[in-house]
């Protein structure tokens, strides 16, 4: 199925909202809408605090652009999405969606991943401009994929390239799922779409990683050094967070190993580090001195992260081993005959929990919560005779000749 589609209409009469009161206008309009359209953006490469920094959204009416950064209020948009029975639209919607929540407090009810959708019949090219090239006849411009989202005022080339990418996803919707719904996999896609909607109203704030300062090339420094480094990243990220910049742009990685390794002592010292921020220097180079001389004074605890202990239920002994490789094969096997993705019929970490809990009927597998119904409506059949399946149990004998061996040893 293809469609002729025009976006042009959609951008020559869209608008830029940025009070409550045009939030609460463009949703009245909306009310009776099948479905809506979404894609944000976020200035996260350039900026210390990952956020939504832009909202393209579009229905089969209009398409309009709503800037958070001119918005405080953004109940209408909380409300509509609480009580709304419409189909939201993303592509990929992972990042969006979680970023709506934790941003905005707004949570999707119901959402259509085109990409997840693309996924699940088969097609290998699953970029919005692959879909957009393949349904409607054109090609998406990429050229601001890497644009400051953050910039204000807005250009145009920054307001019509947001706007196709939502404009887009209501016509690839329509052509994706009447396809879906030939392959018979609507089921499957809904089943995906309502975990990524869930995931993103249930997600809990992480707790930050002691260890972050590992950045890659660490593993090669000194235990010193590596103090050096934890302080030296300490005052570069306190630095970003007050300015809200991506750390990288204030002071490169290589930068801090560089730092880390030699320890200079004097501004000159700093002056000759590869790939120095000059101006970064000028302004931090007494704190950057400072966090210097706290590594070399400090305790060298709580430097190198903890080896990952596994607990005995984590582990899998050899037979569950054997298990887990038997039951891939069947995976493997069932994707290709469906002409899926392996892992997206069943991740890794799915194949070792099925192995090590051994659900026996399909009720228990899908009860278990490992694989999604549809993944285990697929796979029971041949996966379940493979679960069945007893540990074998060692004889007393073979037992006694085991523990006499190791006596000998």
């Amino acid at each position: 199925m293809n469609i002729a589609f025009n976006p042009s209409p959609f951008i020559t009469k869209a608008k830029v909202i940025e009070t409550t009161k045009e939030v609460a206008a463009f949703f009245k309009r909306a009310t009776n809408e099948d479905v809506i359209a979404v894609d944000v953006e976020s200035a996260a490469f350039y900026r210390y605090y990952a956020k939504v920094n832009l909202i393209q959204i579009a229905t089969r009416k209009e398409a309009a652009i709503m800037d958070p950064q001119a918005i405080s209020d953004f109940t209408p948009f909380q409300d509509f999405a609480a009580k709304s029975k419409c189909m939201w639209l993303f592509h990929g919607g992972d990042f969006d969606i979680s970023m709506l929540a934790k941003d905005l407090q707004i949570f999707i009810p119901r959402m259509f991943d085109t990409r997840k959708a693309a996924e699940l019949i088969g097609m290998t090219e699953l970029g919005l401009r692959a879909l957009t090239e393949k349904y409607l006849g054109f090609t998406l411009d990429k050229h601001l994929q890497r644009c400051d989202w953050s910039k204000r005022p807005l250009t145009t080339a920054m307001i019509e390239y947001g706007l196709l990418d939502a404009v887009c996803l209501i016509p690839v919707y329509d052509c994706l799922l009447h396809e879906v719904n030939e392959f018979g996999r609507l089921e499957w896609v809904m089943e995906e779409c309502d975990s990524i909607a869930k995931q993103a109203r249930e997600a809990q704030i992480q707790e930050p990683d002691p260890y972050a300062f590992h950045i890659k090339g660490s593993s090669y420094l000194s235990l010193r050094s590596l103090a050096v480094l934890r302080e030296v990243w300490k005052l570069r990220e306190s630095i970003a967070a007050t300015v809200d910049r991506a750390p990288f742009m204030l002071l490169s990685n290589q930068s801090l190993l560089e730092i880390a390794r030699l320890c200079p002592r004097s501004i000159a010292g700093l002056n000759t580090i590869k790939g120095m921020n000059h101006e970064f220097l000028a302004r931090y180079g007494t704190d950057i001195q400072k966090a210097i001389r706290a590594g070399l004074d400090a305790e060298l605890v709580g430097l190198e992260r903890p080896i990952q202990k596994h607990s005995k239920e984590e582990l899998l002994n050899a037979w569950e081993g054997e298990l887990a490789k038997a039951i891939k094969e069947v995976r493997d096997k069932v994707a290709a005959r469906e002409n899926i993705p392996p892992s997206v019929l069943a991740p890794s970490h799915a194949l070792y929990s099925l192995a090590k809990l051994r659900p026996q009927t399909l009720g228990e597998l899908t009860q278990s919560e490992i694989l999604h119904d549809w993944q285990a409506r697929l796979l029971a059949d041949e996966v379940i005779p493979l679960l069945e399946q007893e540990p074998p149990k060692l004889s007393k004998r073979a037992r006694r000749r085991g523990r006499s061996s190791r006596r000998r040893l």
